[in-house]
């Protein structure tokens, strides 16, 4: 079996148009722990080889920090005497920081404890109360907690400020801030060397990781979603798609050498964009598994076509297993380490078997899933890798390497995220943001734009904008992803001399989305696994249990929660879900709630009424919704909880939900004085 691993690698442009400003620090915190990380923790096992795909963007932020011309927000503002710290940029550093990942913090008691206390305060309440000693710590910790295993078993000032554990100095503050940016500088020339060396083979995207297919034929989208709603535009994209491929062309040519292959952003692909790549001689491109399922002509009833390398218009193309990416993006965080490697590579074994000659392609994040396990994914890749490396029927191969077997004779349009565009277009707020980008670039052509303009626009084609726009997906930074992209295009209307206008003063997002909301009054539904009527849980509160991710969530079993509790506080829970993927089948799901003291509630679902053995009376129903009923004296009292959800299948733990985070059950108020029509 040859075994193809490719970690994606990108951040969009934090850099404000306007300003030239970092607002977000995500390009720096990965820096720290993932970018050089991953490589070197590869490098440590000689016989292992994979793809890093580096997408321009991320490559000429992270240089930027490494040179110390990177103006960082984050950075200017913790590098400040917390003493002099402004309330809002108190508050500023307090989102950043509690946007991450709980299990970052896991080592870390004291952020453990300021976390449940930033969840209850109000943020204002919060930055305004704690004490200057105690922010400071919370800034070094912050910084401590994001480093990489690498700088955490290395580096002389990381490990003796782990040592010392509190009571840190504004010196050693900045002297690790310090440390951090000499740090970065070592990122590149790793890829470098190891590319070199043939163990891994470096790839790119186009430059600002536009969506290729969209910018060459925005019509496209039609074939995979024959109603779509496309934007208003009178202009083409086509020469500008050319141009980003040409320019990540040349930019890691610059750096790296000559890349043979490209991972299309978001694996979007079609046959135009082939096309292209075959024009600009890239040899090899990589999707998702439902793209070459939807290409083929037959209708095999088998996974067989999968693990074969394919080619279109001298195009090399391969797809990825999307049930084996999405257990390392996804499932494996909640698994001993041994036991997901292991579990991993069995389930190669038993592809091995299956079919001879198989080439299996596992491309998923590779910098995003890894906060969400212990250690940062360290345990669980060394256990793999050493299992990898121990195994004589499995070899790591390099795609540039494998031969084609055989050519498409079609290609359906798409991307790994529902083999559709849907994701960057159709939605109002999404066409606004197209129309808005087509106007602009109206009138660069009619200016005669300059090269400072163009670039610009070409930032603004990324991708990432239009994820956040519209439904679908939830971040707190919604509003200044919203704001990164408008301040592209006013700065091309600024370096044409031309008026900026006034719709761009406007903010796109109108929808943000909630991770969830509070019940709007008392609930008692009827507990058997059925929504008996529009009013049953019409007061809810809601929790969306996929978090609106960053990721593709198709695969997973358990969406959204509903809550609510009656005047005597008796707790009443609904998720829904794709539950008929389980059907006839027995398992378990445990209800974590933890406030003052940890409370868990495991039911063995066999299709009847379960109580779970941790408190007497509760009880559980699932026919087309799960239904859970816990009674008030198994809380003790609790007015706010944190909720998991983990689901055992066979045994085996398989999603968690939250999938990033706690979800938060507000349980305190009082709706006696309520009243509805």
């Amino acid at each position: 079996m040859k075994l193809v691993f490719l970690w994606h690698m990108h951040q969009p442009v934090y850099r404000n148009g306007l300003t030239g400003e970092y607002e977000l620090p995500w390009v720096f915190l990965h820096a720290i722990k993932d970018y050089y990380d991953m490589p070197w923790h590869l490098s440590r096992f000689p016989r292992l080889k994979a793809v890093f795909n580096l997408t321009p963007s991320l490559v000429s932020q992270v240089e930027e920090y490494a040179s110390g011309k990177a103006r960082c927000r984050f950075l200017e503002i913790i590098k400040k005497p917390v003493k002099e710290l402004s309330l809002e940029e108190r508050g500023y550093l307090a989102s950043i920081v509690f946007s991450s990942s709980p299990r970052l913090f896991s080592p870390f008691s004291f952020l453990k404890e300021l976390s449940l206390k930033f969840q209850r305060d109000r943020r204002r309440d919060f930055c305004k109360n704690l004490a200057n000693q105690d922010f400071l710590n919370l800034e070094v910790l912050f910084l401590l907690a994001w480093c990489g295993n690498y700088l955490k078993s290395e580096n002389k000032t990381v490990r003796k400020l782990l040592d010392k554990g509190s009571a840190f100095s504004e010196s050693e503050k900045l002297n690790l801030v310090g440390e951090l940016l000499k740090f970065i500088e070592g990122i590149v020339p790793l890829y470098r060397e190891l590319s070199q060396k043939g163990q891994v083979e470096l790839t790119i995207t186009p430059f600002y990781h536009p969506i290729l297919p969209l910018l060459i034929d925005m019509s496209v989208a039609r074939i995979s979603t024959p109603d779509v709603k496309l934007p208003a535009l009178h202009i083409s994209f086509k020469d500008d798609a050319e141009l980003q491929v040409e320019r990540a062309l040349s930019f890691h040519s610059q750096r790296f050498g000559t890349a043979k292959g490209m991972w299309c952003s978001e694996g979007a692909i079609s046959e135009e964009a082939l096309k292209l790549l075959s024009e600009k001689g890239i040899g090899w491109t990589a999707t998702d598994e439902e793209i070459l399922f939807r290409s083929l002509e037959e209708h095999f009833g088998t996974r067989e076509p999968l693990y074969r390398v394919y080619s279109y218009r001298g195009v090399k193309l391969l797809f990825r297993d999307r049930e084996l990416s999405d257990l390392i993006g996804f499932v494996y965080k909640g698994w001993e380490p041994s036991q997901a490697a292991e579990d991993f590579v069995n389930r190669l074994k038993k592809l091995s078997d299956s079919y001879s000659s198989s080439v299996v392609s596992v491309i998923l994040d590779g910098e995003n899933c890894w906060e969400f396990y212990e250690n940062n994914g360290y345990d669980f890749r060394e256990e793999l890798y050493s299992l990898l490396s121990s195994s004589d029927w499995v070899e790591t191969a390099l795609p540039s390497q494998l031969e084609a077997e055989e050519e498409l004779p079609r290609l359906f349009p798409g991307s790994w995220i529902g083999g559709n565009f849907l994701t960057w277009i159709g939605d109002k707020e999404k066409n606004r943001a197209w129309e808005l980008l087509g106007r602009t670039k109206f009138e660069f052509n009619r200016r005669g734009g300059t090269d400072s303009a163009k670039e610009h626009l070409l930032v603004a084609e990324g991708s990432d904008w239009f994820w956040w726009f519209g439904e679908g997906h939830y971040s707190p930074f919604a509003a200044d992803f919203d704001r990164l992209f408008r301040s592209h295009l006013m700065a091309v209307y600024r370096e044409l001399g031309a008026d900026i206008p006034h719709e761009l003063l406007t903010p796109i997002k109108r929808y943000f989305g909630e991770k969830s909301k509070p019940p709007r009054g008392y609930l008692k539904p009827v507990i058997d696994g059925e929504v008996t009527s529009y009013y049953e849980w019409l007061l809810a509160g809601e929790i969306d249990l996929l978090e609106f991710s960053t990721m593709e969530s198709g695969s997973f079993i358990m969406e959204k929660l509903y809550y609510g509790y009656d005047e005597e506080r008796n707790l009443y829970l609904r998720v829904d879900g794709r539950w008929e993927k389980l059907l006839n089948r027995e398992f378990e799901l445990v209800v974590e709630l933890e406030g003052k003291e940890l409370h868990r509630f495991t039911f063995k679902m066999s299709g009847g009424r379960e109580s779970s053995s941790e408190c007497s009376g509760s009880e559980a129903v699932l026919k087309k919704v799960l239904e859970i009923s816990i009674p008030s004296n198994c809380l003790k009292g609790e007015e706010k909880l944190k909720l998991t959800l983990k689901l055992f299948v066979d045994g085996r733990f398989v999603e968690e939900a939250p999938h990033f985070t706690y979800g938060v059950l507000e349980l305190s108020e009082s709706f006696e004085n309520d009243w509805m029509v």
